[in-house]
């Protein structure tokens, strides 16, 4: 026997657990296919039968059928073989009875004794639906009315208008998880009567469509979904005039019926494939719906158009379509057309919505006259009867009328013509044949035919116009009347009156004789004349140009008017003006008139008296006329003595025509001549290139600047003054008094005369004298500009406050000279003392008062003078170059030389200038300015010609005063007296004179400066105002690659200010162990900086500006040794300082000096701690008593340290060689505090002892320190021995324990 084992693995199937067929109607069938696969490696057989069957004993009994069946379920196959990944389908069949969710148990048996079960479930539905809503107004059935036997729900449509249409919206809900086709049936109802609780029979139901066919449902077939709403349209689409009533059929497709009830021997039968299916009505709904017939109103109901209205013209009235009716209604209106008339509606055809209007036209036209009574028929869409409008019209034939109701050809001339045109106007739509002409008793007589009518006869179309023109030629003076005839065809004509007055023109002069008794040589004197129509007819006159007689040659007339009409029977006076050009009597002279349309002439007879000539006056506004005999000579223009340079001053002069004879006049001045146009003139042609308006300032500098430009043309000419005469010419009229404006410009000083020329007419010039006297200056300084005011007031020049002793401060000021000439300045500088009581200062100058001075300053002898052209000029003047505004020109000179005389009378002598003789000693009084001096105020130069329409420039420089220990003002001025080097600017003989030097108001400088002492804020953070610093011996040390002795800086900062409003120059200065660090300084106010400063290095401090400045105490080995000097050897300055608890420290006091440059010092105090190192031990020594041989005690020490941190180094010694027993433990060492602000701290020492041998043991532990001289020692003593009593105390004792101890710096 050989023992045989085998293991099979067992195969998986995917068929899940729970087999869900979903849901079914009950009676009907589901087939649902789940997949299977084997998913193992081994093949097996399956079988599924019920739960109930299992376990069977031959599963081939059991699967007899291809299906399992186990109601309501069914599974196929029951019996299947499935290899190792291969599938196969499942297919359950569900066929519920009831309405319930079913569930049953199957079992799948492998071949292999594996069982697993599987649950089938699904749920049976039965049919469900429910109305949720319907669209619209709800109203139920009343009572006692019909309706269908077995309908569910009512809907009723409103009533309304046959083959309208009117909808509701119905909405199904389906309550089934099933998706159920459906369809609607439109069915005629069921109405048997019946008794209250009356159950109605089978055979009184029937099913019949619907024929009407006015009741729809869409959609009509579809699918209802599960669980969802349906919504369906329901339409009444009524034909006919009646009540609608119809049942909708809702009715579900291919529904099963229900199962018979299953028997026992069911289980046995085979699976059903189908169950019947058939339609079923599930829902009925009821509608009704009913017509009414369309309600059209007309308003009015007829039109009556009262009066007549024209043929062949359109008219239009008015009416209103009313729409009553429940739905909109479209209308179709008949036309009337027939060759006499036309009757429409506008609108013909449209629609009208329910309850409006619509508004229409009736358009009549008529063809011929007659009266017309018709109705018009409106067609109603689906409307049997048809809606009328009676009408009823008159129409009338054509109209021409005429533009006037007669004709008016007035007053006529004889021998002319006038024609005038009728307007004639046919106002109907209709052609009008018209005819006018005059009465027949005036055509018969062709000779006496006067009035014609062109064209006689036409055609006028439908609202035309034509004209007519009528034309009258009369034969004779006469009256005439007459009458047009316009007849129309078919129409009313009408009459024309015609009226004319014919005669001819009759004119006469009232008065015929002209007298003039009082003429001037020729002007022209006025005389009138008048003239009479004596006609009604407008009549032209025209006077002869040429005079009639013997003296007509002598004299001229004009006549105005010179022609022109006259009306009827009007009167006109005629001007004459008459000319005589003799100083003869005027007898024998006549002017001629000549009438169009008479045959003589009018005569008018002239006479005039001899004539006179011209004769003119002058007069001054203040002054009355003078006599006859007085000369005008004698008449004076005077400017005053007080006229202020470049200030126009104006005089009046009268010049009054005694005579009516107008003559031209010219007015200038002799010598002072200009020849400028209007400065108003010049701006208005500025004003037209401005294209907009201008501003009031803008507009003031416009003006300004034209007044400039036009004094500047007037004084071109150099002289210095020039007279503006306006108006310089013009004509002085008839007995006119012509006022003149005199004006007086000037550009220079001096005292002025001249003469007015005055030329009138054929007259002999005649001169009238003027005289000024012109004070101030002309030249202004370029920083302030001209002072009309003060105009020989100059700048205050203010140099601001400086030190003491400081470098010359200098201001530049740049003079021009507007005028023609050069001017010298001579300067002089003052200096003005509060406390100087002085009032005028006497000035004596022996020759010229300031004489002209060379480029060095000597004065040129006359005897350098030379002659040339007529002028005197200096040896050096041929020198003068045009230099730049910036250089002041050299100097120029002239003699004065005699003057030629320009007057020989006596009389006119003494009233005309003439130079001023040189005088040998010149006495000054003025009041008192000041003391001269050119200290601490200077000007350069002091002597200066300013060219003529140039500029030259001066400096006034201030040297600070020195000496002086508090702030003092200075205050000064400089005076610039005027002169002229040239002759002829100096005086012109007759004309103008001009006054030099101190015969003038000088040019005044005021000065101003300040002196201060130099002196600086010093701003440190101490309170004390002592510049501070702390440092610690112990920060010498440094820890490198070993430790070293390294000296530092401790720095600190302060801030200098300059408060003042002057630049400081100073230099900065300390002493050992201070200093000044050479660093960039830092300027607050300004973005510049200043250089590297250092000790006595000079710095510069602008005005109101700051610097920092930073100090460093130097701390090296070397102070240290102050600690351990002697009090007397120890330097100045320098202080020990000991205090218990804070250990030792140096105190340094100094000074930072600061050095001005006015030799002032300032003192910025300095103070610098510097903290000393000191240890000290916590034992002065140690006792370790006896100790086993070769075992080790073992102490602690404290080592203290104060305020600075030390290097420290342990050395043993031992004069007997014992040093080798003991042992510190650290050896060496940093001592410091780990804490800030700690001003002592200590550190442990380990002190061992091992001794070697029996015996006594002495050492000195010395802690050595390279900054301290004087180091703490230790004492160390201990004794060996072999006794075994000291063995078990040898481990370790401790006498102290560390600590470390601390307190506040």
């Amino acid at each position: 026997m050989v023992p045989i084992a085998a293991k099979r693995p067992a195969p998986i199937l995917t068929l899940p657990r729970v087999l869900d067929c979903g849901c079914c109607l009950i009676g009907g069938v589901t087939f649902v296919e789940f997949p299977c696969q084997n998913v193992s490696l081994s093949a097996g057989s399956f079988c599924i039968i019920p739960k109930n069957q299992w376990p069977a004993s031959n599963l081939r009994s059991v699967a007899r059928t291809y299906f399992s069946e186990q109601p309501p379920f069914a599974v196929s196959p029951s019996l299947f073989v499935l290899q190792p990944g291969e599938a196969t389908v499942v297919e359950v069949v569900f066929f519920p009875t009831t309405a319930e969710r079913s569930c049953q148990v199957f079992t799948i048996v492998c071949d292999n004794c594996q069982v697993k079960d599987i649950s089938i479930e699904g749920e049976g539905q039965q049919i469900a639906f429910e109305l949720v809503s319907v669209s619209g107004k709800k109203e139920p059935p009343v009572v006692g009315e019909v309706h269908d036997l077995t309908a569910e729900h009512f809907v009723r449509f409103s009533p309304c208008n046959p083959h309208s249409v009117q909808q509701k919206r119905l909405i199904i809900r389906n309550n089934v998880h099933l998706d159920l086709p459906f369809h609607w049936q439109i069915m005629t109802p069921n109405l048997h009567p019946f008794l209250p609780g009356e159950i109605p029979e089978p055979s009184h139901i029937q099913f019949h469509l619907a024929a009407d066919d006015v009741f729809h449902v869409s959609p009509i077939t579809g699918v209802l979904t599960p669980f969802q709403d349906q919504e369906f349209l329901f339409t009444f689409c009524p034909k006919e005039l009646k009540d609608y009533h119809s049942v909708c059929h809702l009715v579900l497709m291919e529904v099963p019926q229900l199962p018979p009830q299953p028997t026992d021997k069911s289980v046995l039968q085979p699976v059903r494939t189908g169950s019947k299916v058939g339609d079923v009505i599930v829902m009925e709904i009821e509608v009704k719906g009913s017509t009414e017939p369309y309600q059209v109103l007309l308003e009015p109901y007829a039109v009556v158009i009262p009066g007549e209205i024209f043929i062949c013209s359109t008219t239009r009235r008015q009416f209103k379509m009313w729409n009553h009716s429940k739905t909109c209604i479209f209308f179709q209106w008949e036309r009337i057309s027939n060759s006499s008339h036309i009757i429409e509606v506008e609108p013909s055809a449209g629609s009208i919505e329910e309850n409006e209007c619509f508004d229409f036209d009736l358009v009549l036209s008529g063809g011929k006259p007659e009266r017309v009574v018709t109705s018009l028929v409106c067609s109603i869409k689906h409307c049997p009867e048809p809606v009328t409008l009676a009408v009823e019209v008159s129409f009338k034939g054509p109209i021409v009328t005429v533009s006037v109701p007669s004709v008016e050809f007035g007053l006529m001339k004889l021998g002319e013509q006038t024609q005038t045109t009728l307007l004639l106007t046919n106002i109907t739509q209709q052609e009008a044949n018209w005819t006018l002409k005059e009465r027949c008793d005036r055509q018969q007589d062709h000779q006496e035919i006067q009035i014609s009518v062109e064209p006689r006869t036409g055609v006028l179309s439908p609202l035309a116009s034509c004209s007519v023109d009528v034309l009258f030629s009369p034969h004779l003076c006469q009256r005439y009347e007459t009458e047009l005839v316009l007849t129309v065809e078919n129409g009313t004509g009408c009459h024309l009156s015609v009226q004319a007055d014919v005669q001819c023109p009759q004119v006469c002069l009232l008065n015929c004789e002209l007298l003039f008794s009082e003429l001037y040589l020729g002007v022209a004197a006025e005389g009138t004349v008048t003239i009479f129509n004596q006609t009604l007819l407008p009549s032209h006159f025209s006077w002869m140009d040429q005079l009639q007689g013997k003296q007509a040659e002598l004299c001229s007339a004009s006549f105005d008017p010179s022609s022109g009409s006259l009306g009827p029977n009007a009167c006109l006076e005629i001007t004459v003006h008459f000319i005589s050009h003799t100083d003869l009597d005027l007898t024998e002279v006549a002017a001629l008139c000549e009438v169009q349309g008479m045959n003589s002439p009018l005569v008018v007879g002239i006479t005039a008296s001899k004539t006179k000539k011209l004769s003119v006056s002058y007069s001054l506004p203040s002054v009355c006329s003078p006599p006859d005999d007085e000369r005008p000579s004698t008449l004076l223009l005077d400017f005053c003595d007080d006229v202020i340079l470049n200030r126009a001053v104006t005089k009046q002069l009268l010049i009054t025509n005694q005579t009516a004879i107008p003559a031209p006049f010219h007015i200038e001045a002799d010598y002072f001549t200009c020849h400028a146009s209007k400065p108003n003139n010049q701006s208005e042609k500025r004003m037209t290139y401005v294209k907009k308006p201008l501003h009031y300032v803008q507009a003031q500098k416009i003006e300004e600047k034209a007044l400039k430009e036009f004094v500047s043309s007037l004084l071109a000419n150099g002289k210095g003054a020039a007279f503006f005469v306006l108006p310089d010419t013009g004509m002085l009229g008839a007995f006119e008094t012509q006022t003149v404006d005199v004006t007086a410009y000037t550009d220079m000083w001096g005292e002025y005369r001249d003469h007015l020329i005055c030329k009138v007419g054929d007259l002999k010039p005649t001169l009238i004298p003027m005289q000024m006297t012109v004070t101030g200056c002309p030249l202004y300084f370029q920083i302030t500009g001209p002072r009309p005011d003060n105009q020989n007031q100059g700048p205050k020049t203010q140099f601001g406050t400086h030190v003491s002793g400081g470098d010359t401060v200098s201001r530049s000021h740049r003079i021009h000279n507007p005028t023609m000439f050069d001017i010298r300045l001579d300067w002089e500088t003052y200096n003005i003392d509060q406390n100087d009581h002085k009032l005028v200062d006497v000035v004596v100058a022996y020759g010229d008062t300031f004489p002209v001075k060379d480029a060095d300053g000597n004065e040129v002898l006359n005897g350098a003078l030379r002659i040339s052209g007529g002028s005197a000029q200096t040896a050096w003047e041929g020198n003068k170059t045009s230099g730049s505004e910036g250089t002041s020109s050299p100097l120029c000179s002239m003699t004065s030389g005699e003057a030629k005389e320009y007057v020989s009378e006596e009389e006119e002598t003494c009233l005309y200038p003439s130079p001023a003789k040189k005088k040998l000693l010149s006495v000054h009084i003025r009041p008192h300015v000041g003391d001269l001096s050119d200290y601490p105020y200077c000007i350069t130069p002091q002597q200066l010609v300013i060219p003529a329409k140039s500029s030259s420039t001066i400096h006034v420089s201030f040297t600070p005063l020195t000496g002086s220990g508090c702030e003092s003002r200075c205050v000064g001025l400089a005076l610039g007296f005027m002169g002229l080097d040239s002759e002829m600017a100096a005086c012109v003989p007759g004309k103008v004179v001009r006054a030099q030097g101190l015969d003038l108001e000088p040019v005044r400088i005021d000065l101003l400066a300040v002196v201060k002492p130099s002196l600086l804020l010093v701003q440190i953070e101490e309170d004390e105002g002592v510049l501070e610093f702390y440092a610690s011996a112990g920060d010498l040390l440094k820890a490198e690659s070993e430790l070293v002795v390294r000296e530092f800086d401790t720095t600190r900062a302060f801030q200098l200010r300059n408060n003042s409003e002057m630049l400081l120059h100073f230099s900065l200065g300390t002493q050992p162990p201070f200093k000044v660090v050479k660093q960039q300084l830092e300027v607050r106010t300004s973005s510049s900086s200043d250089p590297p400063t250092g000790d006595s290095q000079a710095l510069v401090l602008h005005p109101q500006q700051s610097m920092q400045v930073k100090v460093a105490f130097h701390c090296s080995l070397p102070l240290l040794d102050h600690a351990d000097q002697a009090e007397e050897e120890v330097p100045p300055g320098v202080t020990l300082i000991h205090r218990a608890g804070e250990g030792r420290k140096l105190r340094f006091q100094q000074n930072l000096l600061i050095h001005y440059n006015d030799n002032r010092l300032q003192t910025v105090p300095l103070c610098a701690c510097l903290y000393l190192p000191t240890m000290r031990l916590s034992r002065d020594s140690i006792d370790f008593g006896f100790c086993f041989v070769g075992q080790t005690l073992i102490t602690e020490v404290n080592l203290h340290r104060n305020r600075a941190l030390t290097y420290w180094k342990s050395v043993i010694e031992s004069d007997e060689g014992d040093s080798h027993v003991f042992r510190v433990t650290p050896d060496f060492g940093l001592l410091r505090s780990k804490e800030l602000n700690v001003t002592s701290c200590s550190h442990c020492l380990q002190i061992s002892f091992t001794p070697s041998e029996d015996g006594v043991f002495r050492a000195v532990v010395v802690i050595q320190s390279p900054l301290m001289k004087t180091p703490p020692t230790l004492q160390l003593q201990g004794t060996g021995s072999f006794d075994k009593v000291y063995r078990s105390n040898s481990m370790s004792l401790k006498h102290h324990s560390r600590t470390i101890t601390t307190c506040s710096p």
